[in-house]
């Protein structure tokens, strides 16, 4: 099947966060036809394998986008449609890279996942975990324009802020509002958390997710990214203690959603290198090392397993992550295409 065919059918079948069983029906039949030793998990993930043995190299991209349906067309050496870039493109040039191994003699083996709810709880790369799924190399499908290799992503803290006041009436001088200590307690968190002077990458951001209350009750969803060389305890212990320092009379509580610390990969790496090698064979490019100050899959599968070896690629500009002009270049999703299959080559050979 032709690699642009293969990923304007994919752009086709809408699946946003929660809404994946068709495009995971897809990828399973395609990866059939296509030779892998496929199936889907209990949770709609999609596992493609080729080989036996060691090493293990897992190519792990999300079937999942955020909503909003973007009509699929090609204009000149772009294509646009949702997912192009976060993250089906990138899902798609692994699973035409991989499937060149089909029937050769490897001396370890190849694993393809398309995993769901990436841009929700993370719930596929976490049943991925459960699951055993051990490698010895790792790459996971996200956007990096082609060319470049992100190495590094800021963890993720998710919590919700509960307070409680006594009941009494709002025309009481001394009554305590429970929406307005709510927001103190978001003022608190913003204070404790300040910058001071640090770069982007060392620093902690936090936004609001939701927020909700009345007189006696309310709550605050807060998200904040963990910089590089803290963990989400210690954020969360610091936060713990900033929202609870005040009177008796407002109760504060946390509620942990999900967690999950920074990760960076080992600058020295056989991965690294084979990219490197490879995006200057196929771009005449050197390759940047990038980190970023989002959170990905890879926090969660590197942090597990504890490696290096792990880092994230894949066509596409992340600045149209989630925008409506969501599109891909053809030269680099083909171009993708042929670096991960010199990837491959470089360690599973």
């Amino acid at each position: 099947m032709d690699p642009l065919d293969f990923l304007t059918e994919f752009l086709n079948t809408y699946s946003p966060t929660g809404k994946e069983n068709e495009a995971s029906k897809f990828l399973f039949r395609k990866m059939q036809d296509f030779g892998f030793d496929a199936r889907i998990d209990q949770v709609g993930n999609v596992i493609g394998k080729i080989g036996e043995g060691r090493p293990v190299i897992f190519l792990c991209g999300h079937i999942d986008t955020v909503p909003g349906f973007i009509p699929v067309r090609k204009v000149g050496d772009e294509v646009f449609g949702r997912g192009a870039v976060d993250a089906k493109g990138p899902l798609a040039a692994m699973i035409m890279a991989a499937r060149e191994f089909v029937g050769e003699k490897l001396k370890g083996t190849v694993v393809v996942a398309g995993v769901v709810d990436e841009e929700g709880a993370s719930k596929g790369i976490k049943n991925i975990i459960a699951s055993g799924l051990e490698a010895d190399y790792a790459i996971f499908g996200e956007p990096s324009n082609a060319r470049n290799i992100v190495i590094g992503y800021k963890g993720r803290l998710h919590f919700i802020v509960k307070v409680e006041t006594k009941i009494s009436h709002p025309a009481s001088p001394v009554a305590r509002n429970a929406s307005e200590e709510v927001i103190n307690a978001w003022n608190r968190i913003k204070s404790v958390l300040a910058e001071n002077g640090r770069s982007k990458l060392r620093s902690p951001s936090c936004s609001i997710m939701s927020i909700k209350g009345g007189l006696s009750e309310a709550e605050v969803e807060v998200s904040i990214r963990v910089p590089f060389g803290v963990t989400w305890r210690e954020i969360f212990d610091k936060v713990n203690l900033a929202v609870n320092a005040v009177d008796e009379e407002v109760k504060c509580q946390l509620e942990l959603i999900d967690a999950v610390d920074p990760y960076e990969s080992n600058k020295r790496s056989p991965l690294i290198d084979a990219f490197r090698k490879a995006i200057k064979d196929v771009f005449e490019e050197e390759a940047k090392l990038l980190r970023k100050t989002g959170t990905g899959d890879v926090n969660y599968y590197g942090n597990w397993l504890n490696i290096g070896d792990a880092v994230t690629y894949g066509p596409g500009d992340p600045r149209l992550d989630h925008t409506d002009e969501e599109r891909i270049k053809v030269k680099d999703y083909l171009g993708a295409i042929e670096v991960l299959r010199r990837v491959i080559r470089l360690v599973v050979f």
